[in-house]
């Protein structure tokens, strides 16, 4: 694998919503270490986060201020970029897919 796969890039794409805005602080908070950056266009966020990108349900779940579930992260995010990693706790967004 090169390095340059394993040095890219990789999150979701989140509508510009409530859900979205949440979620762009999750990441922040949850991938502190890492590289990000962050796109936004008007009716989306494009998330992005060198090599690996974690977002936490209870992160989520903190930033709006209620529950929120891997479904309703799922319905507001039409694309992605890198390989996907469901847990019960978290998603995962990956350079490798190893």
């Amino acid at each position: 694998m090169s390095n340059a796969q394993e040095n890219r890039f990789v999150g979701p794409v989140i509508k510009n919503s409530e859900v979205g805005e949440a979620v762009v602080e999750a990441v922040y908070e949850d991938n502190s270490s890492r590289k990000i950056e962050v796109e936004e266009h008007a009716s989306y966020f494009r998330i992005k986060v060198e090599k690996e990108c974690v977002i936490r349900f209870e992160t989520v779940s903190e930033m709006l201020g209620r529950d929120v579930t891997r479904a309703d992260i799922e319905a507001n995010m039409p694309s992605m970029e890198g390989f996907i990693r469901v847990e019960s706790d978290q998603i995962r967004f990956i350079a490798t897919p190893s």
